[in-house]
Formats: C-alpha cells, sequence, structure tokens
C-alpha cells in the first residue's frame, strides 16, 4: 500500500504554493499553516504543527523551501517513509538571507505591509498580466498568499531558523529538487532533480516537480533500494 503524501507549503504560503500538476499526486494531502502562538523554536514548531496536523507515521512529508526544512525536523519526532525537499535546504547556513530577513521583520511593520501588498495586486496583475510568464505569475500568487498569512508566525520563523541544527539523519530517505539559479536557498552539491529555475520552482516548475516525483514514487514501490 503506497504511503500517504502530505504537502507542507513555504513560509508566507498556502496550499496554492501546490496548484496545478500537484494534485496528480497520488492520496495527496494539502496542508495550511494553523494559527501559531508558540515560542520561535524549531523543535516547538514541529510539534506544534504535528499535532495541529495529526500527520501519521510512515507518510512521504513533501516540503517546500521553509516548508521542507521543517519536514526534516518533523522527521526526527515522527517515523516517515521519506522526505522530498523543493527549493529547501537540510542546513540553516544554505539559507541565505536569514540574519537579513530577521532584521527586517522586526523593523517593518508586516501588517502594514500586507495591506500595501494587498492594494497593489491589482495594480500589479494589470502590469505583468499583459505578458504573464511562469515567474511573474509565481511572483504574483506568493504575494497574494503572504498579504494573507499569520505576521507573528512569518516574523518568529526566521528567528527559529537561525538556531535551527539542522539535519543529519543519513538512515531517512532524502529527495532533493533545487533550482540551479535559487538565490534564496543555495543549491545542494547533489541533488536528485536540477531545475532551470530559481527558489519558485514548486510553482515555476511544477510540472516537471510532478513528473520527477511520480517516478521516484513508481520505483520506490516496486524496490525499495531504486535510487530514481
Amino acid at each position: 500500500m503506497a504511503p500517504p503524501i502530505y504537502l507542507i507549503p513555504g513560509l508566507g504560503a498556502d496550499q496554492r504554493n501546490y496548484a496545478g500538476p500537484w494534485t496528480e499526486l497520488p492520496g495527496c494531502t494539502f496542508l495550511n499553516w494553523p494559527e501559531y502562538q508558540g515560542k520561535a523554536s524549531m523543535p516547538e514548531v514541529a510539534r506544534f504543527m504535528a499535532d495541529a496536523w495529526q500527520l501519521p507515521p510512515h507518510a512521504i512529508l513533501i516540503g517546500s523551501s521553509f516548508g521542507g526544512m521543517l519536514a526534516c525536523e518533523l522527521a526526527k519526532i515522527l517515523p516517515v517513509h521519506a522526505l522530498v525537499l523543493v527549493a529547501s535546504t537540510t542546513a540553516r547556513d544554505n539559507f541565505t538571507s536569514t540574519a537579513k530577513m530577521k532584521r527586517l521583520t522586526r523593523v517593518l511593520p508586516l501588517r502594514l505591509v500586507q495591506m500595501l501588498l494587498r492594494c497593489s495586486q491589482p495594480v500589479l496583475k494589470k502590469i505583468w498580466g499583459r505578458s504573464p510568464t511562469p515567474v511573474a505569475c509565481a511572483v504574483l500568487d506568493s504575494i497574494q498568499m503572504f498579504s494573507a498569512c499569520q505576521a507573528g508566525f512569518y516574523r518568529n520563523v526566521f528567528q527559529a531558523i537561525s538556531t535551527w541544527e539542522g539535519f543529519a539523519d543519513h538512515h531517512t530517505r532524502l529527495v532533493r529538487i533545487h533550482g540551479r539559479h535559487d538565490k534564496l536557498i543555495l543549491p545542494p552539491p547533489q541533488a536528485d532533480l536540477y531545475l532551470e529555475g530559481g527558489h519558485l520552482i514548486v510553482m515555476t516548475h511544477a510540472r516537471e516537480c510532478v513528473n520527477f516525483i511520480q517516478s521516484w514514487l513508481e520505483c520506490d514501490m516496486s524496490s525499495p533500494r531504486c535510487d530514481g
């Protein structure tokens, strides 16, 4: 029997992070961030989310960006079948802008920024909608998601990332998909699939990501030792 699949969105995003082809993954559940008021550490966030999402053991966790980092932390407290990291990392040092974002989120009034972004969306859609490239569509969708996210959680997560111990469990199945031009999270030295894109490949290259994961799932189900 195939393990269930749970898709964890990036920070400031929601299940719209996984649109279109992502719905083709068998037995998948799209997660959203629940309201969170706890302390800002990765272990605490992981324990809270595991309970809130009611994650079963031996599932496949797919995480984009921060969602992949959290998936790694969840694997420390839950037995998982595999982790699939999309534009994500197992080490905090690869998140290049953590320190900058910590400073910015402490200074900027995030709720005001969100309100301004909501007001600017019609203008941006009018400008970029004339020739909607995949990147432009992904940026617009990201702005829309961020403008509705929980500002306090968004702010506190960068503190959590800055103290994260990372993930070094070499016994957990780990699948890495990364954009060669990702400037936010450095591409790993080795990945299962490199794509010609940036940090938003979960949206700009959804078809390529899903096709690869489907192939990997078929291989994984037929032979536990298959490397895909």
